[in-house]
């Protein structure tokens, strides 16, 4: 039969490995998390400027103002 300070010895081993294993590959996750986001911030960094120079131009479309048109369907 098996003793018990190598069932324990062996259990730890193997916790320590899985341990390590789960540690990678959050690393790897992680590191790729942060090149989508580091590209995104590349993406929106150049949205965000263009809209800032639009409306430092009043070059913005106002979808709140009021018009004198009219709709032609008559209400019930």
């Amino acid at each position: 039969m098996l003793d018990l300070k190598a069932f324990v010895t062996a259990a730890a081993l193997a916790f320590l490995g899985w341990a390590a294993i789960s540690i990678s590959d959050l690393k790897t996750t992680t590191e790729v998390i942060a090149v989508k986001v580091g590209q995104n911030h590349e993406m929106l960094s150049v949205l965000w400027d263009d809209f800032l120079k639009d409306r430092t131009n009043g070059n913005l479309a106002w979808l709140d103002e009021q018009t004198d048109l009219h709709s032609t369907i008559e209400k019930e």
